[in-house]
């Protein structure tokens, strides 16, 4: 075997389009801002070795193997995967790190590929690993020949802390292909400026990481009317400081239906069912119901479904992606957060959950959209739908799709729930008694009674006028005391629109009130000491406020928890966080400081108490600490108005 080396090679020089090194530059940058998930790394290097396990397949048949290993080390932050697919020459290695460079589009791939089209195809997920990183390996094996690469400062050049642009060089250490017969291996460091920073606060056991794979990344594969194109084994190796475990992963997408527990649930193929049952039948009787009932339908099983005027609109889109459909609702809410756990070891983590999914060429797209149900709506709230295209054109970042194909699946999600919802007399009824197997998951009415006196006796709140007589001990119980103490002008001026569970933001409010309201301006610390300094207040009869992004949570720290893993919440889009207290007092990455006379100018809103800051970050989250505003209402510092003014 050889080992071939052409580097040292910046592989920007070898795209003649990226001319001017600033302009280089802001194409990387322009890539490394489209991924803003906690999983994209990991999603963008099993795309790429899933494409080529399937490769290798088409090209030789069932010689094999075709396996796959991902390791995650939490104890030096890393990950790899490595894949004994067709494999690069050396000249490849260094092209696949540039943007736009795809080696996918090879007439003799593309003819074996009509069935099993390649799931990425951009020439970006490569560039977005090797730039997103301080420290890339990348070692690949074809033939007799194998390229051993690495990258190291990248990142620190995209974001202008190195001015020198990267290069990959010859990477000295021993490589896991050389036991191989072919393949490829990744590696990427994570560190503060990476996303996310640490692997081990996404996760640390391997029944997390296992449902990671399958319900996030390409080994998941999504085949609801097809088979795969490779036999692959998929093995995950996980590695902290007091273990080194490996497991097998199964290389299907984690569908609900499919999960299993002791006592088994009761989950209902509709399909088969319908098959035997008059679709509008009587329902079984209560103890018959089900846990959950899903469906498959495949393009004409779809097109039945849609309206004349629906199948005409989408006629072309229909013929050429060819649509197909799997929902899944349980008999109530708690069961997604039973399964999660399940699964994953850890209820709060949201794998599962309802929504719209999109998947392309039997990879899932990285976002979970809003259900747009025309009937149904409360009920839609707990469906999953997952519409599967062939060959349809994710954006770069694997978001999603062009209009077109994107408005037909809500038209196709629609029709699967109001399908559902036809069927719902098969479901359990909502909050019948649990098993004794499940009352540990679903407690009881008394339970809850018993858990709510006693916190009501431990920790009293007393603060008229207003109603609460405990501190919050859900985040329910924030946003109610957070809109008592609105309503009484404890923040003037107050506008609030809408609130929500269900969306990724809790709620939009906004300011206006008189420039003259009593409780607007700031006089000390012993007198209305969260108003508004003259500088913020303006020389304006009205005080007014753009539309303004609010997030509750029961303490500060559940927000940090949300923006730092699975990330589906911004920093950047959070302009007020509305929370009881805090657990910690210091956040990894994060500066909680609260506001007093050297900062009041940082006070946008009244009623802040506290400023999140971020590393790095210019924006900073304005926090409302409700224990801070109802300790000095005890207090007498802040006068609660019987009207808002």
């Amino acid at each position: 075997m050889a080992t071939k080396s052409i580097f040292p090679v910046n592989p920007l020089e070898r795209v003649q389009s990226l001319a001017d090194d600033e302009f280089r530059r802001r194409t990387i940058c322009g890539i490394l801002e489209s991924y803003n998930g906690n999983y994209d790394a990991l999603s963008e290097a099993v795309q790429n070795s899933v494409d080529a396990l399937e490769d290798a397949a088409l090209q030789e048949g069932d010689k094999g193997p075709y396996n796959l290993i991902v390791t995650v080390n939490l104890k030096e932050n890393w990950f790899s995967v490595m894949d004994t697919g067709i494999g690069m020459e050396p000249n490849e290695v260094a092209e696949a790190l540039a943007p736009n460079v795809s080696l996918k589009h090879r007439r003799d791939m593309l003819k074996r590929r009509a069935k099993a089209p390649y799931r990425g195809y951009k020439g970006v997920g490569l560039t977005f690993l090797a730039y997103g990183t301080d420290d890339l390996l990348i070692h690949s094996k074809k033939g007799d020949v194998l390229t051993k690469g690495r990258m190291q400062y990248a990142r620190a050049w995209a974001d202008g802390r190195r001015p020198q642009p990267a290069q990959i060089v010859e990477d000295v250490d021993a490589s896991p292909l050389a036991a191989q017969p072919r393949g490829t291996y990744i590696r990427v460091q994570f560190s503060e400026f990476t996303r996310p920073r640490h692997l081990s606060r996404l996760g640390s056991t391997k029944d997390f990481w296992q449902t990671v794979l399958r319900s996030r990344t390409a080994i998941g594969q999504v085949l609801l009317d097809s088979s795969p194109s490779a036999k692959m084994s998929v093995t995950l190796r996980l590695i902290s400081a007091e273990d080194d475990v490996t497991a097998a992963v199964e290389p299907l997408f984690l569908f609900p239906h499919t999960i299993i527990r002791k006592p088994p649930f009761r989950f209902l193929d509709l399909v088969e069912y319908h098959k035997e049952h008059a679709e509008h039948a009587t329902p079984p009787p209560a103890k018959l119901r089900q846990d959950g009932i899903y469906l498959v339908w495949d393009t004409e099983r779809l097109k039945l479904q849609l309206t004349g005027d629906q199948q005409k609109e989408f006629e072309e889109e229909l013929r050429t992606y060819k649509p197909s459909v799997y929902a899944f609702v349980p008999y109530q809410g708690s069961v997604w957060g039973e399964m999660n756990e399940l699964v994953a070891a850890i209820k709060k983590r949201e794998h599962l959950k309802a929504g719209l999914m999109i998947a392309v060429n039997r990879q899932r797209l990285a976002d979970v959209f809003d259900l747009k149900a025309t009937r149904f709506e409360s009920f839609s709230r707990n469906v999953l739908v997952l519409v599967h295209f062939d060959n349809a054109k994710p954006d770069q970042g694997r978001k999603t799709l062009q209009e077109d194909v994107l408005r037909l699946s809500e038209r196709a999600a629609d029709r699967a729930v109001q399908y559902l919802a036809a069927q719902r007399g098969l479901l359990r009824p909502v909050g019948e008694a649990p098993t004794p197997e499940q009352r540990e998951i679903e407690k009881s009415h008394e339970d809850w009674l018993f858990n709510v006196r006693k916190h009501a006796e431990q920790s009293p709140l007393h603060a008229p006028p207003l109603t609460y007589c405990s501190t919050p001990l859900t985040e329910q119980d924030v946003v109610g005391l957070f809109h008592q103490l609105s309503a009484v002008g404890t923040f003037p001026g107050i506008l609030i629109y809408a609130t929500s569970q269900i969306k990724t933001y809790d709620c939009l409010i906004s300011f206006a009130c008189q420039a003259e309201h009593p409780n607007l301006s700031y006089v000390d610390s012993a007198q209305n000491p969260f108003g508004i300094s003259p500088y913020i207040k303006g020389a304006v009869e009205t005080f007014t406020t753009k539309r303004l992004t609010l997030e509750f949570k029961n303490n500060l720290d559940a927000l940090v928890d949300d923006m730092e893993g699975d990330g589906n919440k911004n920093f950047r889009s959070i302009d007020v966080a509305v929370c009881w207290s805090l657990v910690d007092t210091e956040f990894k990455g994060y500066a909680l400081e609260e506001i007093g006379e050297h900062s009041l100018d940082e006070r946008k809103f009244p009623g802040v108490t506290h400023l999140l800051r971020k590393d790095g970050e210019g924006h900073s989250i304005q926090v409302i600490m409700l224990k801070t505003i109802v300790d000095a209402i005890r207090a007498g510092r802040v006068t609660v108005l019987t009207e808002r003014s």
